[in-house]
């Protein structure tokens, strides 16, 4: 194993123990797929490179975190961002089943709720090729607008999964302007051969332009409810404020289901609220 490999198989295996709380030679074998010799042998590689992580259980044959670990954990369990990232990583390294399956299929992380809006790899790859090389597509696509398939032709630039959707940002030659196209609703999609994009990510002022999103606790709550809020999202501080691309503003605060009008959208429904919702207004989608 070359050295790159090496230190990216110990990274999982480091993964594994802060996200599950131990190291066995089985679960080796269930997420790597490797022969009991083998889990034994990158077991001892991790102690190896990590001679104070771990501890093991002479009656189990567990490996669980040492003190010196479990110090490195409290380090990084204010991180949010760091934290968010590094959970994806082990997601991607142990799967997570969806909900809605019911089977002999055992695990214990789930997703609740169903992915109803996968595109299919044809289309994807599609938009993926065509913004990687900056080609121009012609699409067949569907809109609540015009729901009959019609054609559009756009240059694509970007691939954005919102909430449980999949959208492309594009240049659209139709409205002369960048929009987002949902993935599901693109019937058919070719790459025209003899024309480049002359619309690029850095043509989208949307896209290229930073926005910051000041987050708090919705007004209406009671003070104890606002603090169980700022202690989920806020580190226990007034407001969370995070910067996205101007373009995905909308997404953004539909998906954290943060009220933009706290007279309308009020709590249980709505536990967060907008801070700075007139600085944002313009990048919002008119009702």
């Amino acid at each position: 194993m070359d050295s790159e490999k090496k230190h990216s198989r110990l990274y999982q295996l480091e993964l594994l123990l802060r996200w599950e709380g131990r190291l066995n030679n089985s679960r080796l074998r269930e997420v790597f797929g490797l022969s009991t010799a083998r889990a034994s042998e990158l077991i001892l590689e991790f102690r190896k490179a990590h001679p104070t992580w771990l501890v093991l259980d002479s009656k189990t044959k567990n490996f669980y975190p040492a003190p010196d670990f479990l110090r490195s954990l409290h380090k990084v369990q204010s991180n949010r961002r760091s934290n968010a990232v590094e959970l994806a990583h082990y997601l991607v390294l142990a799967g997570m089943p969806y909900a809605t399956p019911i089977g002999a299929e055992q695990s214990l992380v789930w997703a609740a709720y169903p992915d109803v809006s996968a595109p299919g790899p044809l289309i994807y790859s599609t938009m993926h090729t065509a913004s990687r090389e900056q080609r121009v597509v012609s699409i067949s696509y569907r809109s609540m607008k015009n729901p009959h398939p019609h054609e559009r032709t756009i240059s694509p630039h970007s691939l954005i999964r919102a909430g449980r959707r999949w959208h492309v940002r594009a240049y659209c030659d139709e409205v002369a302007g960048f929009r987002d196209f949902a993935l599901g609703r693109i019937v058919s999609a070719t790459i025209l051969k003899d024309r480049s994009a002359d619309f690029t990510a850095e043509s989208d002022t949307a896209w290229m332009t930073p926005v910051k999103i000041s987050l708090v606790a919705h007004p209406d709550l009671s003070a104890e409810q606002a603090e169980v809020i700022r202690f989920e999202y806020m580190n226990g501080t007034a407001a969370l404020v995070e910067t996205c691309r101007a373009a995905l503003v909308q997404y953004f605060v539909q998906d954290v289901r943060a009220a933009t009008n706290v007279k309308t959208q009020r709590p249980p429904d709505y536990q967060l609220a907008v801070q700075n919702v007139s600085e944002i207004q313009q990048w919002l989608f008119p009702n």
